[in-house]
């Protein structure tokens, strides 16, 4: 009895869709759809439109808390003597109408060797220039918490632009700054600045996904620039927790540059 009463629902559910067509599956015909790419399994009013708004947590349009606690390694072949370097990062983030202020900073272990790496604090401005663009240009220090000769504090410039043309694409872009002011002791140095663009998108409120290109130029002049490629999976757990796996590889270079980090974070509000 039982195939037999699915062969009928599976074929009664064909000629329903033949006559109502819903190509994204969310409930709302083709023909009354105002938003006909809507991701699978979003929420939608009547018109077939997200009734959220798609944001990753430091793009956020309320005020929050968060603090994020990542672990992972870098491998760089470049740097004499240096092979694959484990890290866990440590960051707080707060977010105040169009503001936000971080802190970051970082504990590695490298064979015999670990300590504090480097600690950056941040500031950074949103503008919003439409609903679906906006414009973050913040500034930053590098303290040297890294125990290392020659480490002084460096100033740095941000600025990036995300675009969000539907419900659930994201395109994005961005240019950073830094004035390095460490001393000459392994080499001649140079500011060092990264060019950087990317795609996301949204599959559901909680999981999205990007990829991006990144050109990064090294504070040592005798280091070529890197071009890397880098992807980032994120998943919202709960309304509180979150958490991200990121990767990234250089693309154009026969010497070794990988990181691979995952990370957990807390949203206090």
């Amino acid at each position: 009895m039982i195939k037999p009463f699915y062969t009928i629902l599976l074929l009664s559910g064909g000629l329903c869709a033949e006559a109502i067509q819903d190509t994204d599956f969310d409930g709302v015909p083709d023909a009354q759809d105002n938003c006909p790419n809507t991701p699978f399994l979003n929420q939608v009013n009547s018109q077939g439109c997200t009734t959220s708004v798609l944001r990753l947590p430091d793009e956020t349009d309320y005020d929050s808390m968060t603090m994020t606690l990542a672990s992972g390694y870098e491998n760089n072949d470049d740097l004499p003597g240096v092979t694959k370097q484990y890290k866990t990062k440590f960051q707080v983030n707060y977010y105040h109408n169009d503001w936000s202020y971080s802190i970051r900073s970082s504990f590695r272990t490298r064979d015999d060797d670990g300590g504090l790496g480097d600690t950056t604090l941040k500031i950074r401005k949103r503008f919003r220039l439409s609903p679906e663009i906006r414009l973050n240009l913040g500034a930053g220090l590098k303290l040297p918490t890294y125990d290392f000769l020659g480490n002084k504090t460096d100033y740095k410039l941000y600025s990036s632009l995300y675009y969000y043309p539907t419900g659930a694409v994201s395109f994005f872009g961005g240019f950073n700054y830094t004035f390095i002011q460490d001393e000459e002791i392994m080499g001649e140095l140079q500011n060092r600045s990264n060019l950087y663009v990317g795609a996301g998108y949204f599959f559901r409120d909680d999981l999205y996904a990007n990829i991006t290109y990144m050109y990064e130029k090294s504070k040592y002049v005798y280091e070529h620039p890197e071009y890397s490629l880098s992807g980032t999976l994120f998943y919202q757990v709960t309304d509180s927790w979150f958490a991200t796996l990121y990767y990234k590889q250089d693309i154009l270079d026969e010497d070794l540059h990988e990181e691979l980090y995952f990370k957990l974070g807390y949203k206090f509000w």
